[in-house]
């Protein structure tokens, strides 16, 4: 309960137009079916070189990664991070020299310059300099499609590799000179005629420049999961990005403490003790959800995964023998926010439900608030005189394709005397 006081006060182009509007449940979950699909038929690689060389191991790359999927505070204001950012020791600090020979103080130095790879085979779209650095995005083949809500398939999908260095530009000079045997070719001629293998490099790390004027520089790469054919466009990413975790083998469902397998585990836990009951008198109730996770290293040793699962939040609302409202929370769709602007994200609807996350570093549990306002509750004209209930299903990206990807609870209101 203290933990929850405290953080009160603290798709879309393929073959065809896909518009965030032709998203709903039954294409969503196409979507997720597809692409778990195509991990199972083409086991992704790791995006980014190991520490010591080499292909980084599933085991040791999804347990690394820093930020999760979803919501975050970034300096000055809120922002939806469509991807995940994949970097060695984020923590750690050191001096590198860029290759104007410039030293820069950076987050986890050993990670620049590091291998980039494609995690699938894909087509060599383009790679472009913006704000936050040279991005290279590749288009992959489904091996089953995903289907609109008008039932027209969608073949493809795009990953997106961000804040490499500008040597990524030599190195794919190279390879156009080799590719095409003409001396004079550069990394433009390979735009739409070179597909890369999974596994093979495609780039370097960097880190993003934009970031120079606000705090230290992080060395990492940001990959993310895309279904339109132009992810530099910011009300594209905003509106429809899917989480990366997709294209990986899903997590298990398990007791992380106890967990003695390879790849993270995760666990929602809802403690009873933090329900605070919503009532006409309170501003807000509410819970708090923990979310559980936990890999293990080379050694057998437990090890916090830096990033969680959550997807979305349902709630239904009933009152006596009626059921009022049905309101959900889903960062696939970005129901339950508006993305239309940056400004507006800074001011989240706090009338509905919503939750709190956190930013930083959260061990092995990552706490989230989730609030039901009083607003809510007015809004729907619910009776507070009857007996009524709030339901909350949690799920992952995985849910109703794995068992045990979801959690469900409810939250009895007793009518007030």
């Amino acid at each position: 309960m203290k933990t929850l006081l405290i953080l009160i006060t603290t798709y879309l182009l393929a073959c065809g137009s896909l518009s965030a509007d032709k998203i709903n449940a039954a294409s969503a979950a196409s979507i997720v079916e597809a692409l778990h699909k195509q991990q199972q038929v083409n086991p992704p690689v790791f995006p980014l070189e190991a520490f010591n060389g080499g292909t980084q191991s599933l085991e040791d790359g999804l347990r690394l990664n820093y930020f999760g999927y979803g919501e975050r505070r970034y300096t000055h204001r809120f922002d939806f991070h469509p991807a995940m950012d994949v970097a060695h020791f984020p923590t750690e600090i050191g001096d590198i020299t860029d290759e104007t020979g410039e030293s820069w103080q950076v987050r986890a130095p050993r990670t620049y310059l590091k291998k980039v790879y494609a995690i699938q085979e894909g087509e060599f779209v383009l790679i472009r300099n913006q704000a936050s650095g040279y991005k290279v995005i590749l288009k992959h083949t489904l091996e089953t499609p995903y289907y609109d809500n008008d039932g027209q398939p969608y073949h493809h999908y795009y990953t997106v590799y961000r804040h490499l260095d500008s040597r990524s530009l030599a190195y794919l000079d190279g390879l156009a000179i080799k590719h095409t045997g003409d001396s004079r070719a550069t990394h433009k001629d390979l735009f739409g005629k070179y597909v890369f293998a999974a596994g093979e490099q495609i780039a370097l790390v960097g880190f993003p420049p934009d970031e120079k004027a606000v705090e230290i520089p992080r060395a990492h790469l940001d990959f993310s999961l895309n279904l339109f054919a132009d992810p530099n466009k910011g009300p594209n990413i905003r509106n429809y990005a899917l989480n990366p975790l997709l294209l990986f083998p899903p997590f298990e469902y398990a007791n992380p403490r106890t967990y003695t397998g390879k790849l993270p585990a995760y666990q929602f836990v809802v403690d009873p003790s933090s329900i605070i009951l919503p009532s006409k008198d309170s501003e807000h109730g509410g819970f708090m959800l923990s979310i559980h996770a936990r890999g293990q290293s080379a050694d057998g040793q437990p090890f916090a995964t830096r990033y969680f699962v959550l997807n979305s939040l349902e709630f239904v609302l009933r009152n006596g023998d009626r059921q009022l409202d049905v309101f959900r929370i889903d960062r696939h769709r970005k129901l339950g926010y508006d993305t239309t602007s940056y400004q507006l994200m800074d001011n989240p609807n706090r009338s509905l439900p919503h939750m709190i996350t956190p930013v930083g570093e959260q061990g092995d549990v990552y706490k989230t608030g989730v609030f039901l306002p009083r607003a809510w509750f007015e809004k729907n004209q619910y009776d507070w005189s009857k007996d009524g209930s709030v339901s909350v299903r949690i799920s992952s990206i995985w849910a109703d394709y794995l068992d045990g990807h979801s959690h469900s609870l409810t939250i009895r209101l007793p009518a007030d005397d």
